[in-house]
């Protein structure tokens, strides 16, 4: 499976900060990003966007695929992505500012959605929310939808600057 990471927003709730780049224990949120899908052996294009060149500038000196979205939205780049690379199979979405704790949650996941019966998943938390990890059909437009639940100490999606403070006091 195919995983697009979506590393293209603007950051407006950090402050305007490119989040990918972000230290947190001393790695940069997009590398535990990196790190677990090439330990899970999955490929990925990073969507990027005119928001965030620095991350851009950084996946290239990594050798990353990257495609550069136009920073219109996470949804209008996402399929901006899926059209101009003809992508025609399910394939995965995963946000590039998760600090991943636990080794090995996509491949619970991406082994989870391969047992379901639904077209599409999203994994979230206990409480609901969602943790930036999905996985759908783009040719079945809206679909029923599975959900992966996953432990908050296991991924933390940094939207805040209290999330980032909880991450590195935990």
């Amino acid at each position: 499976m195919l995983a697009l990471v979506m590393a293209g927003g603007k950051g407006s709730r950090m402050g305007y900060v490119e989040k990918p780049m972000i230290k947190v224990k001393g790695k940069r949120l997009i590398d535990f990003v990196v790190n677990e899908l090439e330990n899970a052996g999955i490929d990925a294009i990073y969507v990027t966007s005119p928001h965030t060149p620095t991350t851009e500038r950084y996946l290239h000196e990594m050798g990353m695929v990257v495609f550069r979205g136009e920073g219109r939205g996470y949804i209008s780049d996402l399929f901006l992505a899926i059209r101009e690379n003809e992508i025609t199979v399910p394939v995965m979405n995963i946000n590039s500012d998760l600090y991943i704790a636990r080794t090995g949650i996509i491949l619970d996941f991406l082994g989870a959605y391969m047992r379901s019966a639904l077209p599409s998943m999203s994994c979230v938390y206990r409480s609901g929310r969602y943790a930036g990890i999905n996985a759908f059909d783009p040719l079945l437009g809206e679909q029923a939808e599975e959900k992966f639940i996953i432990d908050e100490r296991d991924v933390i999606n940094i939207d805040t600057p209290e999330d980032l403070r909880r991450v590195e006091n935990g």
